[in-house]
């Protein structure tokens, strides 16, 4: 079986299809904080794992945008001192293969196939597309509260493929 010929099998049923969502958020008067980069302290963090145990953070938004931007967390950080919030990965991925046959996942999110579109698993209201707005509700809220926030965007960690080219 030669896993390199070209495969003419109808391809619908798990190829990644495209959502249209409303484009107005409503910013109001939102303004980025433009802290200068020697008075900034910055705090790492990842979106599920800053808050998935997090016993103030109501259970059903731990591992959210919007558990990530619950007042008791951006508290937290203000009394740290931090002036920005720099999340890893919050693009959409793909878990890898490999990783799936071994019971495991893709939890840091270095594996995107959407660089536009914050991951859907993030979203505490579970239906498609409202990722977006949940995820601008927290930028937001961070900004309300005088901290920017910082994307960890890594363009060579895509899903696009492995040695053997594309396999989306």
């Amino acid at each position: 079986d030669d896993d390199t010929a070209m495969n003419t099998l109808d391809s619908t049923d798990h190829t990644m299809k495209a959502a249209v969502i409303n484009p107005y958020f409503d910013w109001g008067s939102d303004q980025h904080p433009f802290i200068p980069y020697h008075d900034s302290v910055i705090y790492e963090a990842h979106v599920r794992g800053m808050t998935n145990l997090d016993a103030q953070v109501p259970p059903d938004l731990r591992g959210t945008y919007a558990g990530l931007s619950h007042p008791t967390v951006i508290e937290y950080l203000k009394k740290l001192g931090v002036t920005a919030i720099e999340l890893m990965p919050i693009h959409q991925f793909v878990n890898d293969a490999f990783l799936q046959e071994k019971g495991l996942s893709n939890y840091w999110g270095y594996n995107t196939i959407g660089f536009f579109a914050p991951h859907n698993a993030y979203s505490s209201s579970g239906q498609r597309g409202e990722q977006v707005n949940e995820f601008k509700a927290m930028v937001k809220a961070y900004h309300r509260a005088g901290m920017e926030v910082i994307l960890d965007v890594v363009y060579n960690h895509t899903a696009e493929g492995n040695d053997r080219g594309p396999t989306l």
